[in-house]
């Protein structure tokens, strides 16, 4: 696989990821919003600061991102006790659990089937490949609490 194969498939499984979170009707949320939902749920009363090194995402974006989020009543951000000049991020507890924790659960067969047509055995190696993703890169950058991008490491440090 090369970089522009990877981007490809990285635009597939974020088509994958919107289509199987989104309420029927509903404009589909930027994946800049989900990752930065993510991250902050992930990592409560963070600096804008870390969100965006998390994220790999600009500064300026997450904080754009932030405000909106705040005044649709999905973030809350608190004044830092110990430098007033930050501001901590963290997602209403109330948005988390009637809205958030209920589309992160739902399976994503349906999505994968629509919008790739793989079926019956196809589909549960594309399921099980994912998987392999996940254990391998998701959860070992997520123990990490940053991307390698963001402090040098390589996967697997």
């Amino acid at each position: 696989m090369n970089a522009g194969q990877l981007h490809r498939l990285a635009r597939v499984l974020r088509e994958v990821a919107q289509a199987t979170t989104a309420n029927q009707g509903e404009r589909p949320v930027a994946a800049s919003t989900v990752a930065i939902v993510e991250d902050v749920t992930d990592h409560p009363r963070s600096p804008i600061t870390r969100i965006a090194q998390r994220t790999g995402l600009a500064q300026s974006l997450v904080s754009r991102t932030v405000d909106r989020l705040r005044g649709h009543g999905v973030l809350t951000v608190e004044q830092d006790p110990a430098d007033g000049r930050r501001a901590l991020v963290s997602v209403d507890p109330k948005t988390r659990r009637l809205d958030f924790a209920e589309r992160a659960e739902r399976p994503i067969a349906d999505a994968i089937r629509h919008l790739t047509g793989v079926s019956g055995a196809q589909q549960l190696r594309v399921e099980a490949a994912l998987e392999v993703l996940r254990e391998e890169l998701l959860d070992r950058m997520r123990q990490s609490d940053s991307p390698a991008s963001a402090n040098g490491r390589k996967l697997g440090e």
